[in-house]
């Protein structure tokens, strides 16, 4: 196993070097000679004091010109000063045949640089604290995406709960009649009292998912709906009802166009608003969420939500234990 992946990491290894030839390699070392020699940004252009786009014939006059200037016998004791006037020579060659051009792609590109069996190209290695923010940020991103698909399968659970509701409450042509409570009655719609009424009705709380879509106000406007069409439509669902099996049934309480859900546990009655579904921002995202409660903590700001459970505890046991000794009492007082 181990043979294996060493063969497959040497075989990647091997055909990423493989493709530069012969010319290539000869361009990379003298380009990695003459940056060591002259500074790093040399070129073979800047070496011969020339633009990119000079002709053949300036490439020319330009050696001749900067051979004389670089001569070994002009410049006796000059440390390397022959290696100087080679590479001269080998620039030269190199920009008067067809290899000037790919010397030009990879001016333009960029040079790979030598790795240990090959040449190979630099790339970007992030650090840890490059990482770890990339984590975060990624971690965020998919956050609030998760937030705004749920917060969508929310409004939509909204809506046809209260959908269902008014269904239940003013009957087949329930969506004529809330359209009715919006500006001017549409065509099509005799106003209708029941939807002053306050109605407690008893629906599935996942609503009847087979419902006709509610009109745009553009097509109520114009007057396009048929009405006719769309109580048919609802006559159908209730025929069929698709209600999912288990589906608990739920109190509402119709009046107007508002829709109020009962709170069995609270006894309250909670009015129903798609626009509470909505997705959190980046700034609500667990970073500032953590940063939040730190700075709540050291603040002193904080909400104890431990101690107060707590407290309710302590709190239920001392009425517990109150309860109790009453009872005894009242059972000494009964006995005598």
């Amino acid at each position: 196993m181990a043979a294996a992946l060493l063969l497959a990491i040497f075989t990647i290894t091997a055909s990423a070097a493989a493709h530069w030839d012969k010319d290539d390699h000869e361009i990379f070392e003298l380009q990695s000679a003459l940056e060591k020699s002259e500074g790093k940004g040399a070129t073979f252009y800047s070496v011969l004091d020339i633009k990119r786009t000079s002709s053949l014939a300036e490439i020319k006059r330009a050696y001749r010109k900067k051979s004389l200037e670089l001569h070994p016998d002009k410049n006796l004791g000059v440390e390397g000063a022959q290696q100087r006037f080679e590479r001269l020579g080998l620039v030269y060659k190199i920009l008067r045949d067809g290899r000037k051009d790919r010397y030009d792609h990879f001016l333009k590109s960029g040079f790979p640089k030598w790795r240990q069996n090959g040449y190979f190209y630099e790339r970007y290695r992030p650090g840890l604290g490059a990482v770890l923010v990339g984590i975060v940020f990624l971690s965020m991103a998919v956050e609030v995406g998760i937030s705004k698909l749920t917060s969508g399968l929310e409004r939509r659970k909204i809506e046809r709960l209260k959908m269902s509701a008014r269904l239940v409450a003013w009957g087949p042509r329930y969506q004529a009649i809330l359209a009715s409570l919006f500006d001017e009655t549409p065509a099509g719609v005799q106003p209708s009292k029941i939807s002053q009424m306050e109605k407690k009705v008893r629906v599935p709380i996942t609503g009847f998912p087979s419902l006709p879509a509610y009109p745009s106000a553009a097509a109520i406007k114009s007057g396009t709906v048929d009405w006719d069409v769309q109580e048919q439509l609802t006559r159908s669902v209730l025929s069929n009802p698709a209600v999912s099996d288990g589906a608990p049934i739920v109190e509402c309480l119709v009046h107007k166009d508002d829709v109020l859900l009962h709170d069995k546990f609270s006894q309250e009655w909670v009015k129903l608003d798609e626009d509470d579904a909505k997705p959190s921002g980046f700034h609500q995202t667990w970073p500032f969420r953590l940063v939040g409660a730190l700075v709540n903590r050291v603040t002193g700001k904080h909400e104890d939500v431990l101690g107060e459970v707590e407290d309710e505890q302590d709190e239920e046991e001392v009425v517990e234990k109150s309860g109790a000794k009453n009872g005894r009492t009242a059972k000494k007082n009964k006995n005598k």
